[in-house]
């Protein structure tokens, strides 16, 4: 025998070329029959369970996730995704199956109150327009905060899938099916699991999962390893009073995605509409992104423009142009520069107009139009003139 196969393992027939640091592994008695791509096989497109605006998403056979903070909406955008696979279309958003047109969904609670999962169930039912208080074929709902050992719990989501054959499952939240969510050895395995159980039954599976406080990523190793299986990832973000967003409610939620294998989709907000005790999410019309810097600037000069003239004393006769920049002056508005800009801003955006010669013109306030015949107004009616309202 050569000396390279001294170490050999006595169960392997005896080989040649073996590396000597590999030699330990014991892996050539592992079958390989079914690792090799069979290349007659065709290409089969991918089945997509979403869409919103017509941008599909969340794959079938794959591992979806929803992160966020505690409380910034996750399972209110979860409620909308199922709502929408139940009833087909909810706002922007479109079920995509329509070779399955029974979907069933499953959802999964395993943290909250009996209350709070009625109301979820509620929101769903009343979104996509099926009686709350009666058994639904294609709704099921599961309920695992009493179940204490976490094994348990996960023999229970596979029985669970088992005897419904879901559609889609959505399992709110990931955390509580381990025990601890920074050990690799627990953590890779189950999402492996989770990964073979979408593929073998042709289904789909939303997971939610917390971010840290302090961070924008997913808690632990749990959240680092899932991160990298999903196909689809989405941020939900709440928006208080946000000055960035000045067209949008003073509380809405902003949904992101930063990751995905297909198209990206455009951010979008949602609100919660109380009208109901359980709230009802309610996709809003904005595309979900802040002003541009520039933008900003823009609307913040017309809102100045529009403060600073209406402040101004206007005659019937209206105001020559260094009347116009002496009470921008006695406003505290000093630069040369600055008072064009905001006569300019004035003029385009019709917050004040203009008569007269080019030489001498003047200026009028349009939102205390001269011209009209109100007993109120701060000053004498005009004469009439025949003179045009030439543009700035």
């Amino acid at each position: 025998m050569n000396d390279e196969n001294v170490n050999q393992p006595s169960n392997l027939p005896e080989i040649r070329d073996i590396p000597e640091f590999l030699q330990g592994d014991n892996w050539f008695p592992v079958p390989t029959d079914g690792l090799y791509l069979d290349f007659t096989k065709p290409y089969v497109p991918p089945r997509w369970t979403l869409s919103h605006n017509g941008v599909p998403f969340a794959k079938v056979g794959d591992l979806h996730v929803i992160q966020g903070k505690s409380g910034h909406g996750k399972t209110a955008l979860m409620s909308q995704f199922m709502a929408c696979i139940l009833k087909g279309e909810l706002g922007h958003l479109r079920y995509e199956l329509r070779d399955v047109p029974k979907p069933v969904v499953l959802y999964i609670d395993t943290e909250m109150s009996e209350d709070d999962t009625i109301a979820v169930k509620n929101r769903v039912c009343c979104l996509a327009g099926i009686d709350h208080k009666q058994p639904s074929e294609q709704f099921k709902v599961v309920r695992l905060r009493e179940t204490v050992d976490t094994a348990d719990r996960w023999r229970q989501i596979l029985k669970v899938i088992y005897e419904v054959h879901p559609t889609v499952v959505f399992l709110d939240g990931m955390l509580d099916i381990v025990d601890d969510y920074n050990d690799q050895k627990e953590c890779q395995p189950i999402i492996r699991k989770c990964m073979k159980l979408v593929t073998h039954y042709n289904m789909s599976m939303w997971c939610v999962l917390h971010e840290n406080p302090t961070a924008e990523k997913m808690v632990g190793t749990l959240g680092s390893v899932l991160q990298r299986k999903v196909t689809e990832c989405f941020t939900v973000v709440k928006h208080k009073h946000d000055k960035n967003y000045p067209t949008m409610p003073d509380i809405f939620f902003q949904v992101q995605q930063p990751k995905a294998r297909g198209k990206d989709l455009e951010d979008w907000c949602f609100k919660i509409d109380n009208t109901e005790d359980w709230g009802r999410p309610v996709e809003l019309d904005d595309n979900g992104r802040p002003e541009e810097p520039e933008d900003r600037e823009a609307r913040l000069l017309i809102q100045e423009a529009q403060e600073r003239f209406s402040k101004i004393q206007w005659k019937s006769a209206g105001l020559s142009r260094s009347d116009v920049d002496n009470a921008l002056l006695q406003q505290g508005v000093k630069s040369k520069d600055r008072k064009q800009k905001l006569l300019n801003t004035a003029m385009e955006h019709e917050i004040i107009y203009k008569t007269g010669s080019k030489a001498h013109p003047k200026y009028f306030f349009k939102g205390l139009n001269p011209s009209d015949e109100v007993k109120d107004l701060p000053f004498d009616a005009p004469e009439n003139n025949n003179e045009s309202d030439a543009p700035f």
